[in-house]
């Protein structure tokens, strides 16, 4: 199978996280990915761009994010790039979702929603630059969801 790609920039406003989450439901429908795989999807897009929107940048100026999904049989790579301040997602400490709410330090959850739902994170700063690649296997979550629906 050949590499499909959508690529778009996209401004550090919150409203153009509606406009990724379309577009890559649009390409997820064209190469046949389920239902769950795009929902889950879409939510791992709507927590990094959040973050990065919300916490990357020290000013109130346009900044531009390189948002890029690449499918290649069997894996979806969504890569992000952004010229915010360093940040390292697979730095940040793992959350305890089994100590109680009031014992735990704020935030992290999304970035723990992330690891739970991609099978392998990497990140680089280069260039003044923040680059988060996330896969997923999709023929595994295929595979996952017809067993579940079969039992």
């Amino acid at each position: 199978m050949d590499e499909m790609k959508l690529e778009l920039m996209v401004a550090n406003r919150l409203t153009e996280i509606e406009r990724v989450n379309h577009a890559f439901n649009h390409f997820a429908r064209q190469n046949g990915f389920p239902d769950e795989v795009r929902r889950k999807i879409n939510l791992v897009i709507d927590e990094l761009l959040n973050n990065i929107i919300n916490y990357a940048f020290g000013d109130r100026n346009q900044h531009l994010i390189q948002v890029q999904f690449v499918y290649k049989d069997p894996d979806l790579i969504l890569e992000v790039t952004d010229d915010g301040v360093p940040f390292d997602l697979l730095s940040r400490p793992v959350v305890d979702v089994h100590q109680p709410i009031e014992e735990r330090e704020v935030g992290g959850l999304g970035i723990h929603l992330i690891r739970q739902i991609m099978d392998d994170l990497q990140y680089v700063r280069a260039h003044q630059k923040n680059t988060t690649t996330l896969i997923k296997n999709i023929r595994q979550l295929r595979k996952n969801d017809y067993e579940d629906q079969n039992h």
